[in-house]
């Protein structure tokens, strides 16, 4: 998480110099939703929840899982993303 505010920190500073940071915008975004998608899993896995336990953490995890394989789409899909990238960096 420390990096990934890191990464963001330098994209703004991009951003605020007047430059464009469109391959660092995209790294971040990408690796931020692979966090945001992994997460729950390992919390849930961590603290033993099971999909049918009622307390509160359970529920909002089971929430989160049902909910996170849509972060990626927002702002365009992984696969576009990565094509962003892969264009800034000239591999494509």
């Amino acid at each position: 998480m420390w990096t990934l505010r890191q990464l963001s920190m330098s994209t703004a500073a991009k951003l605020a110099a007047g430059e464009d940071p469109m391959v660092e915008a995209s790294v971040v975004k990408e690796l931020g939703n692979a966090f945001e998608q992994d997460m729950p899993r390992r919390v849930q896995a961590i603290v033993g929840c099971g999909w049918d336990d009622t307390d509160d953490l359970a529920r909002l995890l089971r929430a989160l899982l049902i909910a996170s394989p849509s972060f990626s789409l927002r702002g365009g899909t992984r696969e576009v993303i990565r094509g962003i990238i892969a264009r800034g960096l000239g591999l494509r």
